[in-house]
């Protein structure tokens, strides 16, 4: 019997020795050798951000042990960035680590006081402070108290016509002032010289669409001015 616990004894203490040794290599290849080192940082989708720019904000660092690195923890980080609307960090073992972004796309202008402007993405957020850009949308009509880089330029803007305005608009280059006239109207001008007044409509991408087929359709015919109406669910006018 006492052959037996002796016996025992020593099996579970070879057992304990097998478990603290394994440990003892598992733990010496993760975090003592070079196999899990960061030896390289990709980024994907950056178009305004550098790539060393984005790489140092994330805090990653080459050689560092690729275990430490909590995605999340990195991911919040960029985020404060106000041209990073969405990122993801990926952890590909043994040693890399690929960085995906997507970022904002500034479209149109406000101006906030007599010579600064807020510059927006087709969401309402502000990206960045600065002067007047000639190649950008100008937006008028929108009073701006305060704001805040990375937030929505206003809590009245989801769900406006100008808002909707915005996420349709793709040939920015038609178009040079939006201005505001209340939350379902707007005026919208084109570089010919054209105006577009939207009040109410029920569809306002069927609306848009059906308002610069006629667009191109006047300026195939010369036409410098008059202004196209669109209210509700009426067909549009033309106005000389």
């Amino acid at each position: 019997m006492a052959k037996t616990n002796v016996s025992g004894k020593k099996k579970f203490f070879i057992t304990v020795l097998y478990i603290i040794l394994t440990l003892t290599v598992v733990y010496f290849i993760l975090f003592q050798t070079s196999i899990f080192k960061i030896n390289k940082i990709q980024v994907v989708g950056n178009e305004n951000l550098s790539y060393n720019y984005i790489k140092n904000f994330s805090g990653i660092v080459e050689g560092e042990n690729i275990f430490k690195i909590k995605p999340k923890e990195v991911e919040k980080i960029l985020l404060k960035n106000p041209y990073i609307k969405t990122c993801s960090v990926i952890i590909k073992y043994p040693s890399t680590v690929e960085i995906k972004i997507k970022e904002r796309k500034i479209i149109a202008q406000v101006l906030y006081d007599k010579i600064n402007y807020l510059m927006i993405d087709k969401e309402g957020v502000v990206v960045k402070e600065g002067q007047y850009d000639p190649d950008l949308l100008l937006i008028k009509g929108i009073k701006i108290h305060k704001y805040k880089i990375g937030e929505k330029i206003s809590s009245d803007f989801d769900g406006s016509i100008i808002a909707n305005i915005l996420a349709l608009l793709k040939q920015n280059d038609l178009y040079k002032e939006i201005t505001y006239i209340n939350y379902d109207k707007i005026l919208l001008e084109t570089k010919r010289g054209i105006n577009i007044v939207f009040d109410r409509p029920d569809d306002i991408n069927y609306s848009l669409k059906c308002t610069e087929i006629i667009l191109k359709d006047l300026i195939d015919k010369g036409y410098n001015k008059g202004t196209i109406e669109i209210t509700g669910n009426n067909n549009p006018v033309f106005l000389p």
